[in-house]
């Protein structure tokens, strides 16, 4: 399978971005509700936010690839094929998800909220393994754009983008979210809904969305 991801449409992001990737995530993702039953205090859920952010996107984009409309970076998604998700502790020092900015904002956690995030994150994954989720896909990772910028359809025309190079390279993309009007969203670009998970003790509702290829995979490419 292809791994390299080329959207010429969309600028690709740099390592140069990274802090800007972070601030518009940051911003768009404050009310992240898979966080906000973890942590009520809002500095804290804040805090926690942050840590997770430069922990996966630095893996995401070491072995995938960011795309944002222009070089300003004010939306952005992270997209990564499903043969090189595998997460591991080795890949993601390799990635540099521990690096000094990660280690500055979880060092402000204390040990019980470093406690929490692990679980959190732990009930995540092991829900997700309850649901049928076909392979080979395309991982559509982190679609936000920053708050002052919503709702004026850049989401919408970065993941157009993202359903297009799926259709030419003839691969499903997968993704999920957590809002009725994310789920809309999606519904309207041509993804339907695979599986939905919940999580009684953090309080969240993952709904897992796929959009089906019109082009079968050629797996000459």
């Amino acid at each position: 399978m292809k791994t390299k991801i080329t959207i010429p449409q969309l600028y690709k992001l740099k390592n140069s971005d990274k802090e800007k990737l972070v601030l518009t995530y940051l911003s768009a993702f404050e009310s992240y509700p898979k966080l906000m039953q973890a942590f009520s205090d809002k500095k804290t859920r804040l805090l926690a936010l942050e840590a997770t952010l430069r922990y996966y996107t630095a893996f995401d984009l070491r072995y995938g690839s960011g795309f944002s409309l222009d070089e300003n970076v004010r939306e952005a998604v992270l997209i990564i094929h499903s043969d090189r998700m595998k997460y591991t502790f080795l890949k993601h020092l390799a990635a540099g998800s521990y690096g000094k900015e990660y280690r500055a904002v979880i060092s402000k956690l204390s040990k019980e909220e470093k406690q929490t995030r692990a679980a959190l994150f732990e009930e995540l994954d092991r829900l997700e393994a309850t649901v049928d989720i076909p392979r080979p896909h395309i991982y559509a990772d982190f679609l936000g754009v920053a708050s002052e910028y919503q709702h004026q359809g850049r989401g919408r025309k970065l993941m157009s983008q993202v359903c297009r190079y799926a259709d030419q390279i003839g691969l499903p993309i997968m993704l999920f979210t957590n809002t009725a009007d994310d789920i809309k969203f999606y519904q309207s670009l041509g993804f339907r809904i695979i599986g939905e998970t919940s999580s009684e003790r953090f309080g969240f509702v993952n709904t897992y969305m796929l959009y089906e290829s019109s082009v079968r995979e050629d797996r000459s490419l």
